[in-house]
């Protein structure tokens, strides 16, 4: 009998999930990516959640800021909630997401937004608002540099002259 009662046990071992929750929680972290010993973008979320893999988790947004060779500003990323993929390199942006190019004073807002950091392209499938030159530029789709350098509205709505 005391043979069956052990074999039982061992039986309800094996069925234990895996955990796939987060393994760290970092609480108002700056994180610093450079390449060649230059920093490339620091990041500032309140809360950050690590998982095995190595995904990401920021459940209270984030704000991300992009600098040049020289150590410079050249624009920054804010998100009310955001997932980073490890296997891909691919931050997904979500809630009110916001690009403004520091030196031309351009400035994107969408609900959703993917930053692919590996080639530096940001893109979207869903509605953008670009703001430029005293113009407003609105449409479906976007692909574009984390600087801003370049950008394409895919879908275009319109554009609209915005006066003083």
């Amino acid at each position: 009998m005391l043979i069956f009662g052990c074999q039982k046990k061992v039986d309800e071992v094996t069925e234990i999930q895996e955990y796939t929750g987060p393994i760290a929680e970092i609480g108002n972290g700056i994180t610093f990516y450079s390449d060649s010993a230059i920093v490339k973008m620091k990041m500032e979320a309140p809360k950050q959640l690590v998982f095995g893999s190595g995904d990401r988790e920021f459940p209270e947004g984030l704000f991300m800021e992009f600098f040049d060779i020289d150590g410079n500003p050249t624009s920054t990323l804010k998100a009310d909630y955001c997932y980073y993929t490890q296997k891909d390199d691919l931050y997904k942006a979500t809630g009110n997401v916001v690009i403004q190019d520091i030196e031309t004073n351009e400035r994107l807002d969408t609900e959703e937004l993917f930053f692919d950091r590996k080639n530096g392209d940001v893109f979207t499938d869903k509605f953008v608002r670009i703001e430029k030159d005293g113009e407003l530029h609105v449409g479906d789709g976007l692909e574009a540099k984390q600087d801003f350098s370049y950008w394409k509205i895919l879908n275009s709505k319109g554009t609209i002259s915005l006066d003083e």
